[in-house]
Order: structure tokens, then C-alpha cells, then sequence
């Protein structure tokens, strides 16, 4: 499972201050309402900004937030237009050159965008925002500038978490053990919800999930409508096994965050947490979504296809198992042994139901035969594993040794281990088991020679074997 690019919905790029006048309350009000309206799909969406903003044209914050949410959905023309409206309303507004800048990294000019984030500096040096942006845009051509703007925001505001834009920085250059090291210094709840998000992220990237929930649980608690930190925390606890509890956060992620756009990847994981559930219908369910919602990503694609085929094998439905798995197969651009292996198995356990009609076993059985051949000859590496899989097949197929189907497998099991220049653990385990086998075959041949010589065979690797002990006596007797 991974994990991965899909959790982040967009870091938000101005902090939000909890508002402490009436004023600030209508303001965020509205705002909301306006930032909803523009990434709406509503055919008369314009005309609606148009009458929810009349009131506050006069109101910089409120321009702001506009424009950003234009440029949230990329329309730079707009954003633009009310960034400018904002400068020319209040100079001084630090937040319109912000946003004015955050649109030059849009349109990849990160030389205006930094002259746009010192004039925010210059003119609102109060502001956290221009010095923040500006260290982040600079944080990878420019480090020692990005830290020496940090120190000028020092001295202009001391009491400001500076190890938070630290974080910032080196997570959006990929260092994570430095972003968590500057995070772990700041108070959690000195965090905006995208830094939350950040700081758990970083965490589940590392593959430490505990961390990471920890992180965004705390984020849930103060953010709950987020959908960044619902999916982290959704994301986590799959990871984490704990399935009830991540069903709980898929159910918040698809139904009680504010504008949350589901990726394929939130449909792979409701898919991985009803699976490790056992509620197979809806893994399958979502797995199937999750492909449909797919527009690239041909490993997640793979992945969905894969999983589809166990939660068929888990409910015993072999059969669509089966055809699901040889769809995955197909679409690999390279099939290790374990990729073929799996397939094999599934015909071994559709062969192995009692409820199949015999001629359907023995297909089924030939089936996995055939793969296991296949792979003995195309990846020597795992040729004794899959020589000693047809030996199984051919004691399946002949469980009373009657014509001996599975006896050339276990001696070219024998011929492949003994050529080893040295044995492990495994290869005398299957030694004995084909010794066995072999012993056993000719002790029902009446053959004393061959059988007395393969149950010594085995009391060389284990001189307490009991069988062997007992066998060998049997034969000695014929």
C-alpha cells in the first residue's frame, strides 16, 4: 500500500487567526461563502461573487481572500485582478503583495514573486506572510537568503514560531528528518491546519504511522471538516491495521469535509480498510472505483486489480478470483515469481474444493502444473520451489501413489538441491520430503534396493527420523 502524493489537497499559504470582533466574524462569514461560490461549477457563479462582494469592496481581507480562491482553482486573471484591487485599496495590506507574488510562482517567475513578497515585507513588516513566502520560494536557489530573511522576521516579530517556516522549508525540499526535527519544536497548537498536515505527512512518508496519527488526530480535534487531516488520519489507521477505526475517518473524509475532492487513491484505501475488514463486496466495491477514477496511475491501477482478486479468493469465489488475477497479470510490465506464484496457488485451491467435479480438478490442476513448469524454466532462482510445487500437484492428483505422478518432480527436486555447492535449513527439509516420497514409492513397488537407499538417505540428514527409522525396517523385509 502506499501511500503517498494524494494526501495533499493544497497548502493553504496565509495562516487564519481566530477572528475576535464581529467584524472578523462577518468577514470569515462571507469569505467562506465567496470561496465556495468560486469553485463551484454553477453556470451563474459571477454574478453571484458579484452580489456577495459589493458589500466588502471596500475590505482588503476580503479582496484577498477572493483572489486567492481564484487562484486556488489556477484563474490567474482574476486572482490578479483583486490582488491588484487590494493594493490599490490599502497599500500597506501585506497580504495583497502575498497573493500577488504566490501568482508569480503560479506563472513560474520566481524572481517577481520575491520582489512582490519584500514589498509585503516593506510594507506590512508585522506580517509573518511575505517573510514566510518569501523563504519558502528561495528555500532551494537561495537558502542563505531564505534563513536571513527568517532573522529579519525575528527582530520585527520576536514572539513568531520561526522553526515553523524552518519546517516548511526543508519539507518542501524533501528533507523530511529536518522538517520533523524544526516541527517537533513548535507547540501543536500553534499550528494552522495545512502545517498540521505538513508535520503528519512527513511522518507517513517515513512509513511512521503511529507519529504520524498522533499528528493528525491532534489536527482532527482542532480542524475537524479538514480533508487533508481526516484522509492522513484515514490513511494511518489502515495502515496501522486498525480497520473499524479507519472506516470511521473514511466516512468523515467522504462525508463531513469541507470541499474534499476524492482521489483514486482515497477509494484504494476505503478498499484496503473493508478488506482487512472482511467485508469483501465493498472492498471490491471501492477497488473497482478506484480504477474508474483513474486517469495514470498505472501502478495503483495494478494495485486496485490485485486486491480485487483477493477479496474474491478471501470470499471463496475462486473462479472470478482467478480471471481478475490473470487481468493483473496481463497488465505487468514485469511479473516477478511471487506476481506468478499467487496465480498458481488459486488454481491449486479452486482444484482443492471439494464441491468441484473431477474433470474440473484435474484442469484446474494442470493449470497450476503448467505455470510451476514455466517458471522452473524461466527463473532458475526459484526452480526447486516451483519443482517442489508440481511434486505437490502430481500427489494431489495421485494421493495414493498408485502411478507415481509426482515421482519425476521430486527427483529433479533431488538432482536441483544436491547440485548446490551448499545447504541451508529448507533445501534438507525438502530433501527429506522427496527422499520420502521416493522411499515410500518403492517400498509399494516391492523394490527393497531403492527404497532401503532413499530412507538412509534420510536418516543421513536426520539419523532420529522415526518414519525413516520404521520404513526402512518395512523394506528391509521385502
Amino acid at each position: 500500500m502506499k501511500a503517498i502524493k494524494y494526501l495533499l489537497i493544497g497548502a493553504l499559504m496565509i495562516g487564519i487567526n481566530t477572528p475576535s470582533t464581529a467584524q472578523e466574524e462577518d468577514h470569515k462569514a462571507v469569505i467562506e461563502q465567496l470561496t465556495k461560490v468560486i469553485k463551484s461549477d454553477a453556470p451563474d457563479k459571477e454574478d453571484q461573487v458579484k452580489d456577495l462582494f459589493k458589500e466588502y469592496k471596500k475590505e482588503p481581507d476580503v479582496i484577498v481572500a477572493v483572489g486567492r480562491a481564484y487562484l486556488d482553482i489556477k484563474d490567474t486573471e482574476n486572482a490578479q485582478k483583486y490582488a491588484d484591487m487590494a493594493i490599490k485599496r490599502d497599500k500597506n495590506y501585506g497580504d495583497a503583495y502575498v497573493l500577488a507574488g504566490d501568482i508569480q510562482v503560479i506563472n513560474d517567475d520566481g524572481g517577481a514573486a520575491s520582489a512582490l513578497f519584500e514589498q509585503a515585507i516593506y510594507f506590512d513588516p508585522k506580517n509573518p506572510n511575505g517573510y514566510r513566502r518569501y523563504a519558502q520560494v528561495n528555500s532551494k536557489a537561495n537558502p542563505s537568503a531564505a534563513v536571513a530573511k527568517l532573522e529579519e522576521m525575528k527582530k520585527q516579530i520576536p514572539d513568531y514560531p520561526i522553526a515553523l517556516i524552518s519546517a516548511e522549508i526543508f519539507s518542501k525540499s524533501g528533507d523530511l528528518d529536518k522538517a520533523i526535527q524544526y516541527y517537533t519544536q513548535v507547540d501543536k497548537s500553534q499550528m494552522e491546519d495545512y502545517q498540521l498536515v505538513d508535520f503528519a505527512l512527513s511522518y507517513f512518508l517515513k512509513g511512521e504511522f503511529e507519529k504520524s496519527l498522533e499528528i493528525s488526530q491532534f489536527g482532527n480535534n482542532k480542524f475537524p471538516r479538514n480533508p487533508a487531516l481526516n484522509r492522513i488520519s484515514f490513511f494511518d489507521l489502515t495502515n496501522l491495521k486498525r480497520y473499524d477505526e479507519a472506516l470511521q475517518y473514511a466516512h468523515k473524509l467522504f462525508n463531513e469535509s469541507d470541499e474534499t475532492k476524492i482521489t483514486e487513491s482515497d477509494y484504494l484505501y476505503y478498499g484496503y480498510a473493508h478488506l482487512g475488514k472482511g467485508n469483501y463486496d465493498d472492498a471490491i466495491a471501492m477497488f473497482q472505483k478506484s480504477i474508474e477514477n483513474n486517469k495514470d496511475n498505472e501502478a495503483d491501477k495494478n494495485d486496485a486489480m490485485k486486491n480485487i482478486a483477493e477479496a474474491y479468493k478471501k470470499k471463496g469465489d475462486y473462479t472470478n478470483a482467478i480471471s481478475t488475477y490473470e487481468k493483473y497479470l496481463d497488465n505487468l510490465k514485469q511479473k516477478t515469481a511471487n506476481d506468478i506464484n499467487i496465480l498458481a496457488t488459486m488454481y491449486m485451491s479452486e482444484a482443492a474444493d471439494s464441491t468441484i467435479a473431477e474433470d474440473k480438478k484435474k484442469i484446474y490442476y494442470a493449470k497450476a502444473d503448467s505455470i510451476y513448469g514455466e517458471m522452473a524454466t524461466n527463473m532458475p532462482s526459484v526452480a526447486d520451489y516451483a519443482t517442489l510445487q508440481r511434486a505437490h500437484i502430481g500427489y494431489a492428483l495421485d494421493p495414493e501413489t498408485k502411478t507415481g505422478l509426482a515421482k519425476p518432480h521430486y527427483e529433479k527436486l533431488i538432482e536441483l538441491i544436491n547440485a548446490k555447492p551448499t545447504k541451508d535449513e529448507t533445501d534438507n527439509e525438502r530433501l527429506i520430503e522427496s527422499y520420502r516420497y521416493m522411499g515410500y514409492y518403492f517400498l509399494l513397488q516391492k523394490d527393497k534396493a531403492n527404497s532401503v537407499m532413499y530412507w538412509n538417505k534420510i536418516l543421513e540428514i536426520d539419523p532420529e527420523n522415526a518414519m525413516a527409522k520404521q520404513a526402512l525396517g518395512l523394506a528391509e523385509q521385502l
